[in-house]
């Protein structure tokens, strides 16, 4: 299975690097799993929300089986970040493209926003950031207030720590709980699921 995580500047670093840390601890533990952070175009240093400055690991192509897409700076209405991105354009193109060919699609926080521009969210149930529940309201979207929604080919979460809910949600339903709990033993953290799994 391979995981793409979008990167851009501005992005929140915990909805990328939760996720990341996460992911290539399953597949330490097991997992037929790569987890890659993508960017749009030829990779070059990111900086994040908070500073922290990285390269990605390879350019965006099309094909991943699940593509996760993190937040930053949306409330901020900030030029960087996920609000930036939204204004820019230049990954709604590809994100419903990717959606459209069969990837799940995963938003973590504000990233959810992005899905939403990009009409991947539609009428679904999805989280966001509890600041954004208006704006993901404001696209057609029936808002869950929960850490994790999983609508099969959709799955999205809440604040900036619940990228690592997802994450493990993301092992539990492509590998197993077992796999998921022993992951979230490992960091020591005591996770959420979604309602009724």
């Amino acid at each position: 299975m391979r995981v793409d995580i979008v990167v851009y500047e501005g992005l929140d670093e915990l909805d990328a690097i939760g996720p990341l840390e996460v992911l290539r601890n399953a597949e330490a533990g097991g997992a037929d799993l790569v987890t890659r952070l993508v960017s749009r175009g030829a990779p070059v240093p990111i900086t994040a929300g908070h500073g922290l400055r990285f390269e990605p690991d390879a350019a965006y192509q099309p094909g991943a089986d699940l593509l996760v897409v993190p937040g930053g700076s949306w409330v901020a209405r900030s030029a960087v970040g996920a609000w930036g991105e939204v204004q820019r354009g230049e990954w709604l193109g590809l994100l419903a493209a990717a959606s459209d060919a069969g990837s799940v699609m995963a938003g973590v926080c504000t990233g959810t926003m992005l899905l939403a521009h990009a009409g991947v969210v539609g009428t679904r149930r999805a989280a966001t950031h509890h600041a954004a529940w208006d704006d993901l309201a404001a696209t057609g979207a029936t808002v869950v207030k929960d850490r994790v929604v999983d609508e099969p080919s959709l799955i999205t979460s809440g604040g900036v720590t619940s990228g690592i809910d997802l994450a493990l949600w993301v092992v539990e339903r492509f590998f197993s709980v077992g796999l998921a709990d022993a992951v979230a033993h490992q960091m020591e953290y005591r996770r959420a699921r979604p309602r009724g799994a």
